[in-house]
């Protein structure tokens, strides 16, 4: 009878420590899980910010310039001549001078020609900040910024842009000094040729490259505001999208 007893009483010890053991296990596992799930939500909101452009190209824009790497560039808008209502003396001056720049020519430089459609966006902001008393004139305005805003949007007129890419290699500290001093060197040396250059600044540098991966698309970078320099927007930022709307 004692035994049996003793029997008894080392069965319930052993079903109650068994019963403390899975409870404590489960518990550790459901942990466990919870755990990694959180470390896996953490990492695709890491990897969602970085999901850029800049980190997709290895490219980033910063003072004007195009980073990438340890190399740096300025990208220069070129200007156009009639060459062909030239005369022939002064042909042979414009090409003697573009030899002559070619020559001076001792650092990295690219050229770089597109096809762009014509954008009036500027031109019709101009018009609309000029106030007109005479409502002939207003209607007349009015019907050519309607003209120009079709002319873009209809995309069927489109013109040739040139560019020169000018590189330095080297510290971004001397980035800007260095570039600065050779894109000098490189426009006066145009305008000799009567050929205006200007610098592209971070806008324009960023509607270049997003004309240069969407053809299609007519919209300019710059005037998209939340997300309009992502490569594409995430759920965060859709749900506050929504919030604001």
């Amino acid at each position: 009878m004692i035994i049996m007893l003793i029997f008894l009483g080392l069965s319930a010890v052993f079903v109650i420590g068994t019963i403390i053991y899975l409870n404590h296990k489960k518990n550790t596992t459901n942990n466990s899980i919870k755990q990694t799930n959180q470390q896996v939500l953490n990492k695709e909101d890491i990897e969602e910010t970085k999901k850029e452009l800049s980190h997709i190209l290895k490219v980033k824009i910063k003072d004007n310039m195009i980073c990438l790497g340890n190399r740096y560039s300025y990208v220069i808008r070129l200007g156009n001549i009639d060459y062909n209502m030239l005369s022939n003396q002064e042909q042979d001056a414009i090409e003697n001078i573009l030899i002559q720049t070619a020559l001076a020519i001792d650092y990295p430089v690219q050229f770089f020609s597109t096809t762009e459609y014509i954008d009036t966006s500027k031109v019709i902001s101009l018009m609309k900040q000029n106030k007109m008393n005479n409502l002939k004139v207003q209607e007349y305005k009015e019907f050519l910024m309607n003209y120009l805003q079709n002319l873009m949007e209809n995309r069927s007129i489109s013109v040739v842009k040139n560019y020169a890419i000018i590189s330095y290699d080297g510290l971004y500290e001397n980035a800007v000094e260095e570039l600065t001093r050779k894109t000098n060197a490189f426009k006066g040396n145009l305008l000799r040729a009567k050929i205006v250059c200007e610098i592209l600044d971070e806008d324009e540098l960023y509607n270049l490259v997003y004309r240069e991966l969407n053809k299609n698309s007519a919209l300019n970078i710059s005037t998209l505001k939340e997300g309009g320099k992502k490569l594409y927007v995430g759920k965060k930022q859709k749900k506050k999208t929504n919030q604001h709307i």
